[in-house]
């Protein structure tokens, strides 16, 4: 491998955000059509890996670099991960949806964590 020299493309492709979209699209199509459930899970294991690859860049996938929310969100992509692979008999249906609707607090949380802070300049 090369080092790019910081040369920086341009066009570049979030893994993490394009896999949190697509599952959300996919499993709101679930709860019509079952055969878009195993590309959902496609999907949300897609999302979680980019979350991974995307944190271990940021070198903060540690116990204190993870934080209070990304670990709140991790706790409930974990649940929705449980009622996906074993859903109560009401929420069966719509178990696609259930486990795209718990990518999102990660990717909210990623957002908020990942936010650009404001410049602060002294004014004289």
């Amino acid at each position: 491998m090369t080092d790019r020299g910081g040369v920086v493309p341009l066009i570049e492709f979030e893994t993490f955000g394009v896999a949190v979209g697509s599952a959300q699209v996919c499993g709101a199509l679930s709860t019509f059509v079952p055969l878009f459930v195993a590309p959902t899970a496609t999907l949300a294991a897609l999302a979680l890996a980019g979350w991974v690859s995307r944190t271990r860049r940021q070198e903060v996938l540690s116990r204190r670099g993870i934080g209070l929310s990304r670990g709140l969100a991790l706790g409930v992509l974990g649940g929705t991960a449980v009622g996906f692979l074993a859903p109560p008999a009401l929420l069966a249906p719509a178990r696609g949806l259930v486990l795209a609707l718990g990518l999102l607090p990660l990717f909210i949380a990623e957002r908020l964590q990942s936010r650009p802070r404001p410049l602060h300049r002294d004014l004289p």
